[in-house]
């Protein structure tokens, strides 16, 4: 495995800080930020990369630790 796959691998589904607009003025609004359908979605999609990513590497990692074929067998 070469160092520059992990890098390819990383796509443009997980959390941008460039792409962030969130502002917050703390002269005296206390308020909580209101959280919108838009930012909802967003989440979603993160959450599901996430979970992506999760899966590639859990097949990953059976296939390289996963018992062989050997250990797999069942004795007569």
């Amino acid at each position: 495995m070469n160092l520059f796959e992990f890098f390819d691998a990383v796509d443009d589904s997980r959390y941008n800080s460039d792409k962030d607009v969130t502002a917050y003025e703390i002269d005296g609004d206390t308020r909580k930020s209101r959280i919108t359908l838009e930012m909802l979605n967003q989440l979603r999609h993160h959450v599901q990369a996430r979970r992506e990513e999760k899966q590639v590497s859990q097949e990953l990692y059976q296939k390289m630790y996963g018992g062989s074929v050997a250990d797999a067998a069942e004795l007569a």
